[in-house]
């Protein structure tokens, strides 16, 4: 195991190659055009802020009338690690979470896969939109997300 010192050594290294800050704003301002995608597309719905986390995601959150009413919302994130973007549905805080039971939503549709990552405290239902997505070609990126959310929203919806 390594050591702190070592570390931030290392760190320090991939820093100064300069790739680490170039994809990590590049990966920023693609959230920022899709939160501005989904603002055009979905005018009735709520569009939360991005939230550039701690370099393990970056989200934004919609909720329509009814998801508010629920106290849930539905987050596109982009989690770094991975390098993959999923869909989760959340609710306000964790108390609200808890009143969700995963099992209720994971056998939604036969379009979209779901499930509930036990480790993932802030999500009730996860799907992933891509698992390897293609940066060179945003706009079919877009749709695809696009795609997926739409789905996604549907089928959680059918469940209220």
């Amino acid at each position: 195991m390594k050591t702190l010192n070592q570390v931030i050594k290392e760190y320090t290294r991939l820093v100064q190659s300069g790739e680490i800050q170039t994809a990590y704003r590049k990966i920023q301002a693609f959230m920022r055009k899709l939160r501005a995608d989904f603002i055009n597309k979905y005018p009735e719905s709520y569009i939360g802020s991005v939230y550039q986390g701690n370099m393990d995601l970056t989200f934004f959150s919609l909720h329509t009338e009814l998801q508010k009413e629920k106290k849930l919302k539905i987050s596109v994130v982009y989690l770094h690690e991975r390098g993959s973007f999923e869909v989760w549905l959340s609710a306000r805080n964790r108390d609200i979470a808890k009143n969700y039971d995963p099992a209720l939503f994971t056998d939604m549709t036969d379009e979209i896969r779901v499930f509930h990552n036990a480790e993932n405290q802030e999500a009730i239902i996860e799907s992933t939109l891509t698992s390897e997505p293609n940066f060179d070609d945003q706009d079919l990126l877009t749709e695809r997300i696009h795609q997926g959310v739409d789905v996604f929203v549907t089928a959680v919806s059918s469940r209220f």
